[in-house]
């Protein structure tokens, strides 16, 4: 507390004893310029040392010339190939065996009958059969005009047959040909036939009329 009395004192009586300074103006000592004094280095030439330069030491190689062994050779043995003479077996065939078939026997009936004319062609033909016994009968018309009528039977006594016939043979009588062949032989005539000559017309060639176009003199040129 005391320090603070102390400065408002002090600084009381600084004001009352304060007097404006006088402003004077500050002297200006221009400097003094002193140029700089050039002082040449000294430039001492670098000693050169020439090189010891020696001269390379070249050896000569030495050369050894190569070996050369030679192979060898040995020639080939050939040995020639065996044949052997191949043997051939005849094959062996056996010959098949076929086992007979039988068949029961079964009843069964049938018929035909054929005619032709042209071939003088007269034929009928019946069987019938019962598992046992086989009864038929055929009729054919003969050349000399009968009729062979044979109705036979087979069964396990053998095979019969009855042969009849109907009608009488006849025979015709020998005619002789009425034909008569040429005594001679006349080629037939041939005659040629006649060519015409065709009649060719030349055209008529009538020339075109040309008329000249007419020429008209152009009209006078403009003057310009």
């Amino acid at each position: 507390m005391k320090f603070f009395v102390l400065v408002a004192l002090f600084a009381f009586a600084a004001a009352d004893s304060y007097k404006a300074a006088e402003y004077k103006a500050p002297m200006y000592d221009s400097p003094k310029y002193e140029a700089p004094k050039y002082v040449a280095p000294k430039y001492e030439a670098p000693k050169y040392e020439a090189p010891k330069y020696e001269t390379p030491k070249y050896e000569t190689p030495k050369y050894e010339a190569p070996k050369y062994v030679a192979p060898k050779y040995e020639a080939p043995k050939y040995v020639a190939p065996k044949y052997e003479t191949p043997k051939y077996e005849t094959p062996k065939y056996e010959t098949p065996k076929y086992e007979e078939v039988t068949y029961a026997a079964q009843p069964y009936s049938f018929g035909y009958d054929v005619q032709d004319k042209e071939s003088y062609t007269d034929f009928e033909h019946n069987e019938k059969s019962d598992y046992n016994v086989v009864t038929g009968s055929y009729r054919v018309v003969l050349p000399d005009s009968r009729v062979q009528i044979v109705t036979y039977k087979a069964d396990a006594n053998g095979y019969t047959a009855d042969v009849k016939y109907e009608g009488e043979a006849k025979y015709p009588e020998y005619v002789e040909s009425q034909y008569k062949s040429a005594a001679s032989y006349a080629a037939p005539a041939y005659k040629a036939p006649e060519y015409k000559k065709p009649a060719y017309t030349a055209p008529a060639y009538t020339a075109p009329a040309y008329t000249a176009p007419a020429y008209q003199a152009p009209a006078a040129y403009p003057k310009y």
